[in-house]
């Protein structure tokens, strides 16, 4: 496993984390929301270089796996949530 797979990796296991602690804590909801999938887009961008780089090993599509399986789940459950995160992105 080179840097880039174990970065992507590493932040895609942050992502998951702060997904799932925001559900548990409401008091800090959105900073959880916004920096879970902030990570978990990192971790994606930083799999898609060791994709493009020909890394060996097939862990290099762990991250973009975790973000894809988050995001049905997320949507899935709560639909509007994904709404708000966006919104509370952009602003």
């Amino acid at each position: 496993m080179k840097n880039l797979s174990s970065w992507s990796i590493g932040f895609a296991v942050m992502g998951a984390a702060a997904f799932g602690f925001s559900f548990v804590s409401k008091e800090a909801f959105d900073f959880l929301m916004v920096f879970g999938f902030g990570a978990l887009l990192l971790g994606m961008l930083l799999s898609f270089a060791a994709i493009f780089k020909k890394e060996k090993g097939k862990t290099k599509f762990l991250a973009v796996a975790t973000f894809f399986l988050l995001s049905f789940i997320l949507v899935w459950n709560e639909p509007f949530q994904i709404i708000r995160l966006l919104t509370w992105m952009r602003n």
